[in-house]
């Protein structure tokens, strides 16, 4: 459990005192059971910067936000980015693959990520703790589901490398820690949470149909960053 947890954090964040060596035996699916536990961590940190005071409310809005992407690392706001380039682009499904391995970035992606980090600006602006805890929880607990729902895109790729070891038992745990903190919030947080699952079917079967039948590491990041924009919309 205590690897599970480590490899979680280390995956999920920046932060060091999570971090493992680089050889482990156990497969690192079996790390979803703790996803939304990293994003109520990741909740909490930004939370406190969210409470400062003494500055104008969108520059404590943005320094939030900036927090927030920091602690990951920019994982998913890079998958998010990859996914518009190749999910947006008029060509067919293999191409679309194709693009979304291109490191660089097209107008689509930037276009994108603007929008996004935009709108969770604006929001979180007007979302206060402890309602602040609940996206990022949502958006890994969604991710979660989205891995073990929708096939892989690229058998041999980094989604279907993580998804070794997700099973029934890591999505019921994985469901009762976000299920416990949106029940705390009351029934916006229910509400919420409920939303997140529908946000999630729903872009990862339009996604599916894009790319031909599957999903791939940067559409599970995307999935975590649009279930997060809506759960703060949703929240103010």
């Amino acid at each position: 459990m205590l690897t599970d947890l480590t490899n979680a954090f280390s995956f999920l964040t920046i932060l060091p005192v999570f971090r493992l060596k680089s050889q482990t035996d156990r497969a690192p699916g079996y790390a979803f059971s703790f996803y939304p536990l990293v994003g109520l961590v990741i909740g909490l940190l930004a939370s406190l910067v969210a409470a400062i005071r003494f500055l104008p409310s969108d520059l404590t809005a943005f320094l939030t936000l900036a927090m927030w992407v920091a602690l990951t690392g920019g994982l998913h706001l890079d998958g998010f980015a990859d996914s518009c380039d190749g999910l947006l682009s008029t060509v067919p499904p293999e191409r679309r693959l194709e693009i979304m391995k291109d490191p660089r970035a097209g107008s689509w992606a930037v276009i994108g990520v603007v929008l996004l980090l935009l709108g969770k600006w604006v929001a979180i602006g007007h979302v206060a703790f402890p309602m602040l805890l609940l996206p990022p929880i949502a958006g890994r607990w969604a991710m979660t589901f989205a891995v073990a729902l929708f096939p892989n895109a690229r058998p041999g790729g980094i989604g279907a490398f993580f998804r070794n070891g997700l099973g029934r038992s890591q999505l019921i745990v994985a469901t009762v820690i976000a299920l416990a903190v949106a029940l705390a919030l009351g029934w916006r947080g229910v509400i919420a949470l409920a939303a997140s699952f529908v946000v999630m079917l729903l872009f990862g079967r339009w996604a599916s149909k894009r790319l031909g039948g599957g999903l791939t590491g940067d559409t599970y990041g995307a999935t975590c960053e649009l279930v997060e924009l809506v759960c703060l919309i949703l929240l103010v």
